[in-house]
Order: C-alpha cells, then sequence, then structure tokens
C-alpha cells in the first residue's frame, strides 16, 4: 500500500484517504469571541492552510541541530572497531598468522545428531581450505563453527544440511577476509561447486554472518565505509580474521592514528 508522508500530519495512506498509522495532528486551534465571550472553538490540521508555513518553522526550530561530521580518522576508528569487535580489540591487533591452537572439536555433545552435524561440518571446511584456500583460512573457519556451535548452535542444527553450514561459513569468513571476488581472486561459485552446493553459498551465509555478529552492537555499513579501507564484511571477531587481514589493519589504524596526533 502506498504511504505518503506529511510532516504536519504523518502518514497517510492516499489511495483510501484516511490516516494510515497516525491521526492527523490538529495544530490550528481557532476561538469564536461574540461580546468579549467565547462560543466556539473548533482545531483542525495546519496542512493545506495559511498558517502551514508557520507549522512547518516550527518543526524546522525544534529539530536538534545535526552532529558535526566525524574527521576521516574517526571514520576509520568507528569502522574498525567494527571490524575487530571494539576498541579493545583493535589496541591488540596483531599481524600473526593463525595456529591450530584452540580449534579442536567439542568432547561432548547434547545429543547424537548434534555431533554428527558439528563433525561433517567440519570435514567439508577443512577440504574446501585445501582445495581452495590454504591452512591458516582452515583455522578460520573452524574458529567460526566453533564461535556457532557456543554461541548459537540452533545455526548449524537447524540448517538444511552440513553443507549449508560449511558454505555459510565460508561466505561469511571469506568476505570478512576479502577473498571473494571482486575484492579477492576467489570466486564464490567455486566453493559452491566444491561442496555441492546448489543455492547461493550467501543464502544461509547471511544467517552465520548475523549469529556471529551477535549482539555486539550494530554492524558497519559497509557502503557508507570511510574512503580508504578495504571492502570487508564487519564480523567483530578477531579470531576469523587472517594474519594478512590485521596486518592491513593494522597500517590502516597506526595512520588513522597519526593522523588524530597531528589534528
Amino acid at each position: 500500500m502506498y504511504r505518503y508522508h506529511d510532516p504536519l500530519r504523518g502518514y497517510d495512506d492516499r489511495y483510501g484517504g484516511r490516516a494510515f498509522d497516525d491521526p492527523p495532528v490538529d495544530r490550528v486551534t481557532h476561538l469564536v469571541f461574540v461580546d468579549g465571550r467565547l462560543v466556539d472553538t473548533w482545531r483542525e490540521p495546519a496542512t493545506g492552510t495559511e498558517w502551514e508555513a508557520v507549522a512547518l518553522r516550527h518543526d524546522r526550530e525544534a529539530r536538534p541541530p545535526e552532529p558535526p561530521p566525524l574527521a576521516p580518522h574517526e571514520q576509520v576508528a568507528q569502522w574498525l572497531a567494527g571490524v575487530c569487535g571494539g576498541s579493545a580489540a583493535v589496541d591488540g591487533l596483531t599481524d600473526e598468522p593463525l595456529s591450530d591452537d584452540r580449534i579442536d572439536l567439542p568432547a561432548e555433545y547434547p545429543d547424537r545428531a548434534g555431533r554428527e552435524r558439528v563433525e561433517a561440518a567440519a570435514e567439508l571446511l577443512d577440504a574446501v581450505a585445501e582445495r581452495c584456500f590454504d591452512a591458516e583460512t582452515s583455522y578460520a573457519f573452524r574458529h567460526a563453527l566453533l564461535a556457532l556451535w557456543a554461541d548459537d548452535p540452533d545455526v548449524v542444527g537447524r540448517a538444511a544440511s552440513a553443507a549449508h553450514v560449511a558454505g555459510g561459513i565460508c561466505w561469511a569468513v571469506g568476505k570478512a577476509n576479502g577473498l571473494f571476488s571482486p575484492v579477492g581472486g576467489m570466486r564464490v561459485g567455486v566453493v559452491q561447486e566444491a561442496l555441492a552446493l546448489r543455492p547461493p553459498a550467501s543464502g544461509y551465509g547471511g544467517t552465520v554472518r548475523t549469529a556471529l555478529l551477535g549482539f555486539r552492537g550494530r554492524p558497519v555499513d559497509r557502503w557508507g565505509r570511510p574512503a580508504g579501507v578495504p571492502d570487508l564484511m564487519p564480523l567483530g571477531r578477531c579470531d576469523l580474521l587472517l594474519g594478512v587481514t590485521r596486518s592491513r589493519l593494522l597500517r590502516i589504524r597506526d595512520r588513522a592514528r597519526a593522523a588524530a596526533a597531528a589534528a
């Protein structure tokens, strides 16, 4: 249904002729006096009357002032915090490659189905990393799988198949590190073929991304990212970023801090 926004009336259903959400705001009050005595009063909207301009001016005067724009180095600092998972994570950035520490699968599961799903997804992720990427990327994939299972196991258990889980993880982690074209050299379709996955990996990848982000705040708007930074999908987790990715982020961090110091 078409909705038209009138600043003096709210949202109107112009096809039905009635207020869609909010009733008209009766802002003009008429008072009728006879011999100095009030005999009638009524209210009406300002829209379409000679007082409409006055009401709009009052609205503009009541509107809070726009906040001053952030300096470029401040925009970059916010972007880094969204990508890494907060200012403390940005402070602690290193460019050490991910290792195979702390990537062992859980020893215990609530049921057999959970064990089979996690183990099957892990095998698929290892196979894709060996075929399309490298050992360090397999560690990032495994970190993502373990994080999903610990924080939101339903995302793992309720997927249509282990391949859907693996495809979503590959897509999310790959996008977070700029591995897929047009940023990187790998095509997502190659990963889908390796997993024998018919639907696009991005389909379940969006679910995986949301789960990995969790409740760590609003994700960074990728289309509004600052100039001069790589096109990385923010997941807010440094343990999913490859050493080469974190090395780029370190250079960006140091440049932003140098600019802040010089301001």
